[in-house]
């Protein structure tokens, strides 16, 4: 009888022993570790370069009157004087193509003089649009309307040009 319980306690600890390996074997096996990427695409930041300024032409300081320089620098109104065209500003925009973003144009007033911006190549005249996509190379028409006062005494007004991302 003692050999059958010897016999019997080697057969369990083999089939214990088996087990262990098997469940040693398994656990490496159902353990497994992948390494992935991650994409993404770098924000280059909006640079803008005034390649033409704007030139209004010559301004009459007539109180309340105005002038408008438009498409193809074409100038309007009655504070407009002597030369039909004017130049629009040209502005370069560089930043990540194909990106969309919003344009705001911001104008200014000094003693005698109030000057409102507008984007001119799309074809608008508005001082602000959103949703534009960023072209490889991008570049901004702008003209404007400026009011004149006989207290007018300066040659030039300032305007802000407002592009950021979405």
């Amino acid at each position: 009888m003692k050999e059958i319980i010897n016999t019997s306690n080697k057969m369990t600890d083999s089939i214990i022993t088996t087990l262990l390996a098997l469940l040693a074997v398994m656990s490496v096996s159902l353990a497994h570790a992948e390494t992935f990427k991650a994409s993404f695409t770098l924000l280059q930041p909006i640079l803008l370069t005034e390649s033409t300024q704007m030139n209004l032409g010559l301004l009459r300081t007539l109180d309340g009157e105005s002038c408008t320089l438009s498409s193809g620098g074409v100038r309007s109104g009655i504070a407009c004087f002597g030369e039909v065209s004017g130049s629009l500003a040209k502005i370069e925009v560089s930043g990540s193509a194909g990106l969309q973003v919003d344009i705001d144009l911001t104008g200014s007033t000094t003693t005698g003089l109030s000057f409102v911006p507008s984007m001119i190549d799309n074809g608008t005249g508005s001082s602000a649009l959103t949703a534009v996509t960023l072209q490889p190379a991008h570049t901004l028409l702008l003209g404007g309307e400026v009011s004149v006062s006989e207290l007018a005494t300066a040659s030039s007004v300032n305007y802000q040009v407002n592009i950021t991302y979405q």
